[in-house]
């Protein structure tokens, strides 16, 4: 049961590690703002599942997104421009790689007046996240220290457990009546109380040693 919850957290935080986060640039306006509606950009990547991160400002092109990337740690942007029309909008989303600063692949998008353009907008959002490359999988030392960790995590929420089994154990030999109750209740309060310590300590140790060996080696 144990292996099977830091096995669980394990998995959880490499998932976590693991998203793919993009910048990404507010749209340049061209055309009427008014008709336009160049706010939608920022709120379809609100709802696309957090992972684009907001640059603030605009960005002239796809290169200068990149090299923006590139400078916050990021692996690729997203330059965005909008253009108001009587007939519509007109929206462009040029995904780039921050490494090369080239374009890796573009969606256009026309919606009508008075149309919702958020949800299409998301959907193309969408669409650039998974025209990325798979990432690498994690290595066998980084599952291993975060399983370390997780198994450690584990331990110590046995220890609590146990502590606060100790605890009952305690109450109960206090309210004993007979001396063979008490016995039973003091015998469970020491047996119970020593697993909580040598959880806590072995859970500790593992924690520090997972987390030192995951971001120290």
């Amino acid at each position: 049961m144990a292996l099977s919850g830091a096995l669980t957290l394990t998995l959880a935080l490499l998932a976590a590690a693991d998203q793919e986060r993009l910048l990404l640039c507010r749209p340049q306006v061209a055309g009427d703002p008014a008709l336009a509606r160049g706010d939608a950009v920022g709120e379809a990547a609100r709802k696309a599942g957090g992972r684009f991160l907001d640059y603030g400002v605009t960005c002239e092109d796809a290169a200068e997104g990149a090299r923006a990337a590139r400078r916050a740690g990021l692996a690729y942007a997203v330059a965005a421009a909008v253009e108001g029309r009587v007939e519509g909008s007109r929206f462009v989303l040029v995904l780039a790689d921050a490494a090369t600063e080239t374009e890796r692949t573009r969606r256009t998008l026309e919606v009508a007046p008075g149309a919702d353009a958020v949800r299409p907008l998301r959907g193309a959002l969408r669409e650039l996240v998974a025209s990325l490359p798979p990432p690498p999988g994690p290595s066998t030392s980084r599952v291993a220290a975060w399983t370390v960790t997780g198994a450690g995590a584990v331990a110590l929420a046995a220890g609590t457990l146990f502590a606060l089994s100790a605890r009952g154990a305690a109450a109960d030999a206090r309210g004993a009546l007979d001396p063979a109750a008490y016995t039973r209740s003091r015998q469970t309060w020491e047996d119970r109380r020593r697993w909580s310590a040598l959880s806590f300590a072995a859970g500790g140790a593992a924690v520090a040693a997972g987390l030192t060996w995951r971001f120290a080696f």
